[in-house]
Parts: structure tokens; sequence; C-alpha cells
């Protein structure tokens, strides 16, 4: 009986768009056929407002039956559901008033507040559903008044940074707090606070400090798109691949207390170059803060202020991995309309720039030429980009490349063969591409057993 409930409230969005259509071309019918040359209109007036009312009525049981699955809070839903009902009363009694000619006299206000009440419960259902600025955001950018965002500092001084407040947190704000907030709560689970975090969902806690592989929060990050427990659920923006990995780190250091600062916690080598990419560039300088890892040995020049402003300018984040400003990480995190014609903007520190991200931007296999004279390139991360096995030709001279990830691309096996000459690469990621595991076993035999090949899941690493 409970999966026949769920199944009958979930049809709520489907049936909830009858009475819409319905309703709103009585709405607009009422006042033209009121007029002669309209009249033809009139007879159909009192069929669209009595089908409105029975599919309205329809509508409410659903919505009815789906705010019993707990996923919404009850205030906001509150407040849709007592609209809905009093649309669906409205049309009712519409219906009945018809053939009475007192209806003549209350045919403008009637319509008029019907039309309200369409409206209103309508936007309240799309603030449930997507988020509060769902209707207000496109109106507010046409008018140029842009609704008001938090603005994070840039981080100063990595090691001083709290680990849930500056790095995990901005990760669930922006891709999990739209089904998992205030509001809406899917699986009656709260992201939103430490305090929601810790008390988990409808099946139990969803972390387990200390242990990443059997927390809840982590573990569905790992699943297939297209496996039903996935999160975010396919079709919704999806963490990095270095997000997923901030959030295992996190979580594996053992401590929920939501305070500990990055300086606090133990570092491996997967988490060390995706922190060094946080930040406003001048991390620890003072202190000679840097590290040594994944730098060629070479010596170049200290990289150029106007040109590292220019990389600003299109929106990346720059950060400086040697207190001589020498080696640089470039992350376009900020900027996912980076695209190919941008690409020159990095040529300038063609020698400077070690780790580059241009996760989820523009970037397709053109764009990767410009990549290719990047001299000292050795972190390269190119997942959910339109690069192809066409892309990864300009790659196969990279002999420096150290680290590359390629997740959710349309990479294949053939593509995977500009690779293979690229004998120090030391790990790969490969996670929803059309590589196979053939292909994969053919790189492992062509680079050595050193390289660490990420094909599927946390497990899944060859």
């Amino acid at each position: 009986m409970e999966h026949l409930v769920q199944f009958l409230g979930r049809l709520h969005p489907l049936v909830v768009h009858l009475p819409i259509g319905i309703l709103f071309l009585a709405i607009g019918l009422e006042l033209p056929a009121r007029r002669k040359k309209y009249a033809f209109l009139a007879p159909a007036l009192p069929l669209l407002w009595g089908g409105g009312f029975v599919s309205a009525v329809v509508a409410c049981v659903a919505g009815f039956l789906l705010k019993l699955s707990g996923d919404y809070e009850s205030e906001a839903l509150d407040t849709h559901q007592y609209m809905g009902i009093a649309l669906a009363v409205t049309a009712g009694i519409v219906f009945y008033l018809k053939k009475y000619r007192i209806y003549l006299r209350l045919q403008l206000p009637v319509a008029v507040l019907a039309g309200m009440l369409l409206v209103g419960t309508g936007h309240l259902g799309g603030n449930l559903t997507h988020g509060e600025d769902f209707l207000t955001q496109p109106l507010l950018a046409f008018l140029g008044k842009e609704p008001v965002k938090v603005v994070r500092e840039p981080i100063a001084d990595i090691n001083k940074a709290v680990v849930f407040l500056d790095l995990v947190q901005p990760v669930l704000e922006e891709k999990c707090y739209k089904c998992h907030n205030n509001s809406k709560q899917k699986g009656k689970l709260r992201l939103d606070s430490p305090e929601h975090i810790l008390k988990g969902g409808k099946h139990g806690e969803v972390l387990v400090a200390g242990n990443a592989a059997n927390s809840e929060l982590y573990k569905r990050l790992l699943l297939p798109e297209e496996d039903d427990e996935r999160m975010p659920p396919k079709g919704k923006t999806q963490l990095t691949e270095e997000e997923i990995e901030l959030i295992r780190w996190w979580i594996a250091q053992g401590k929920a207390d939501f305070k500990t600062t990055v300086a606090q916690v133990p570092q491996d080598d997967e988490i060390k170059p995706i922190l060094a990419q946080y930040g406003s560039g001048e991390s620890g300088e003072e202190e000679g803060a840097g590290t040594t890892m994944d730098i060629p040995a070479v010596e170049v020049a200290k990289a150029d202020p106007a040109a590292v402003e220019g990389i600003r300018k299109v929106g990346g984040t720059v950060a400086y991995l040697t207190p001589e400003k020498t080696f640089l990480a470039v992350n376009m995190v900020n900027n996912p309309d980076f695209s190919d014609e941008q690409m020159s903007a990095l040529l300038p520190l063609g020698e400077q720039i070690v780790w580059l991200d241009l996760s989820d931007t523009k970037v397709t296999d053109k764009g990767l030429q410009q990549v290719a004279k990047l001299k000292n390139l050795t972190r390269l991360s190119l997942d959910n980009t339109a690069i192809s096995d066409a892309g990864l030709v300009h790659l196969k001279d990279s002999e420096g490349l150290l680290y590359l990830n390629l997740y959710h691309t349309g990479i294949s096996d053939n593509g995977l063969k500009n690779l293979e000459g690229i004998k120090n690469l030391k790990a790969l990621y490969l996670w929803q591409t059309q590589v196979t595991p053939q292909g994969v076993a053919l790189v492992k035999q062509a680079i050595g057993d050193h390289i660490k090949i990420n094909y599927g899941s946390e497990t899944d690493i060859l």
C-alpha cells in the first residue's frame, strides 16, 4: 500500500498540468464570450470550468498523497496545497453558478480570482520543485537585475581554510541544496546545515565519520547516473571528480565537528593538488608555502602578473604553486562558458602553467591544440567536456603529463592509443567514457604497472 500511495502521489506533476491548461483557457475565454461577435464560445465555458474542477480535484488528491512522502517542508507545502484547494473550489462554484443570471455580475471578479489562484499555486509548486528563484531569476535577469548571491571571499591561505565551511559546503550548496533544503527534502534529508547532515534522512545516517566507504553521502556519488539512488540524479548538474574527492577526504579524515582546518588534516597525494587549486593565488607566501608535488624540475621565469590577470579576466582561478611565483595551477571552475576562443589567454604562461582544470567547460578538440603548447603541464582535467578521440592526438607528445582526467567524455579505445607514449602518466580517470576493459588493459601494458586507471567506481582501480 505504501508503494501504491507513493506511485499515485508522484503522478501529481503529470496530472497538475491538465487543470492548469483547462482553467487558463476558461479564464481567457470568459470576457470575449460576453461579446456578440464571440458568443459562440459561451456554450464551451461550462464544460471547461467543469473539466477544470474535476481535474483540479484529482491533482489535489495526488498532491496530498505526494505530501505523505515527507520530502517537502510542511509550511511551504501547506500554502501551495491550500491555494490549490481554493482554486478547485472556485472552479466548482463557477461551474455551478454558470446557469444562474447572478453569475453575470460575478464574472469579472471570479475570473480575476481564479487567475490569481492559478498563477500563485503554480508559482509555489515551481518553487517547491525547482527552487525559490525558479520563476523570478530569468525575469530579474531580463530586467538587468541579477538576484543577490552569496559571495564567498577567496581563500587567502588554504591551510587556514575550514574543510567543511570553505571547501565542502560550497559544493553541497551548488549541487545538492535544490533537493535537500529547508523547503524540499528528498528522502527526508537536508544538507543545508551540519545538524541536519548528522541527523540523516529517511534511511538513517548519511555520514559515518572516518569511513567514506560506508557513508551514503559519498557512496551515492559513485553510482552510475542511471541508478535511481544516484546523487545528484541523472539530468542534474553532477559533481566533478575533484569535488567527489574533496567529500571523500573530508569524511575520511574522521572529525565530524565541521570545524577542522586543512592544516589539521593529513593530506594524501590525491588531495594535495586539488587543495592547491583553491584560493586567491596568494596562499601562504609569507611563510614560503608551496609544494613540489608534480612540479617539473626545470627553471622558468616568474609568471607575468599581466598574463595572470588576463586569465582571471576570462574567469580563471590562478594559484601559485611555488613561493617564487614561477609555477601555476589554473582552474576554470568559475567560468563554465570558457571555450576554445579563450584558450589564447593561457599561452603567455605556456611555461608556467603545470596544472590545468578545464572541467565542465565548452572546450573541444580544437582547444586541445592550444593545451599542447603548455610545455610543462603535469596535471590536466578535461572531465565533462566535448573532447573526442581526435583531440587526444594533440596530447601524444605531452611527455611530462602525470595526471589526466577524461571522465564523462567521448573518448574510446582508439583515442587511448595516443596516450601510450606518455610513459610517466601516473593517474588516468575514465569513468563514463566509451573505453572498454580491453582498451584499459592495453594502455596499462604500454605505460606500465605504475599507472592507476580509475574506470568505474571507488574499487575499480586497475
